[in-house]
């Protein structure tokens, strides 16, 4: 929910593979609290629920002062934050020591300096103190109990390549890593692979592939994926220097047609890939034995582009080999000359 202020909208194709799950109490207590400042419409209460966040590990007004003070210089991501905390700077108190006395106490007690509800002033200062109070509690959920944000696992990229990690081993992954290769018997064995694309249905040519290392070098191990008439290879490349899964549809990617039914078939089915690859795909590749995820990037974006008249033009690809599939069928031509 954090970060987001734009126009709400209810789809069947939701895709969000990183809903946070932590085990320990607290954190979760901490999420639970967030969640709850990121739904309600008071600023003034919105900032408590935020501030409880601190209290959970610094229970003492002093301690929580003072940790505002230290955090406050790590701040950089929010630009709202940022122009709140240098008005702050320029005040006679320390941003800890008026967050917590103008804002936290303000708004949980209704003696000494208290939010108003129905004062106007108040309420725009408490409107105005809000990104802080939030970003604060973004870093104490982040780097007090562990919980990464969804920002952090996109620029640490680390899923690209999750699962190949576990059946390298760590070992071969810091060779390849430090630029060199393990010795060839080391090579690890990759189980048979499927190539496809988050929230399609699958793509027959590129399922259940055999998949064999056949290169390492510059940190990168290189992978050819075979299906098994041996008419479709696909090329992976697991980039663990720069933590990425890498493929390229246009060099890396071949489909032979032997005359058979099943060739121009899978040839349709190389072409709707590409094509909806094309259109922001998000690339996944599975361990097709054991149905697990082992990699998956995030959508492709394409560069200098048209399109429109790219979907038209591989539209028309796929349906000419479909046709052309039914017409060897009729014909009789499952399997070749």
């Amino acid at each position: 929910m954090g970060g987001f202020n734009g126009p709400h909208v209810a789809t069947p194709d939701f895709l969000h593979p990183y809903v946070p799950d932590p085990a320990d109490a607290k954190a979760r207590l901490a999420l639970a609290l967030y969640r709850e400042g990121l739904g309600l419409n008071n600023p003034a209460y919105a900032c408590l629920s935020f501030f409880k966040i601190l209290n959970i590990f610094r229970d003492k007004g002093p301690d929580q002062i003072a940790w505002i003070d230290d955090t406050i210089p790590k701040i950089k991501d929010s630009r709202r934050a940022r122009n709140r905390i240098s008005s702050l700077q320029n005040s006679n108190e320390t941003p800890g020591k008026y967050l917590y006395g103008s804002n936290r106490c303000a708004v949980a007690h209704a003696f000494g300096t208290t939010a108003n509800p129905e004062d106007p002033a108040d309420m725009r200062r408490m409107r105005q103190d809000l990104p802080v109070a939030q970003v604060l509690a973004e870093y104490a959920i982040e780097h007090h109990f562990g919980v990464k944000s969804s920002q952090t696992i996109w620029e640490e990229h680390l899923y690209e390549l999750k699962g190949f990690y576990e059946i390298c081993g760590e070992g071969a992954v810091a060779t390849i890593k430090a630029g060199a290769s393990p010795e060839r018997n080391l090579w690890p064995l990759l189980p048979r692979l499927t190539v496809s694309l988050a929230r399609s249905e699958g793509f027959a040519a590129l399922t259940n592939l055999r998949s064999e290392v056949i290169a390492i070098a510059d940190g990168c191990a290189t992978v050819m994926c075979t299906s098994d008439d041996n008419l479709t290879e696909m090329v992976l490349w697991l980039n663990f220097a720069e933590e990425r899964l890498q493929i390229n549809v246009k060099d890396g990617l071949r489909t032979a047609d032997d005359g058979s039914e099943g060739a121009a078939r899978s040839y349709a089915s190389v072409m709707r890939f590409v094509r909806d690859y094309i259109l922001n795909g998000v690339l996944e590749v599975w361990d097709w034995d054991q149905r697990r995820l082992l990699g998956k990037c995030d959508a492709f974006i394409p560069l200098n582009v048209d399109l429109e008249a790219t979907k038209t033009a591989y539209d028309s690809i796929i349906r000419n080999y479909e046709n052309l599939a039914e017409v060897r069928s009729k014909s009789g031509n499952f399997g070749g000359d």
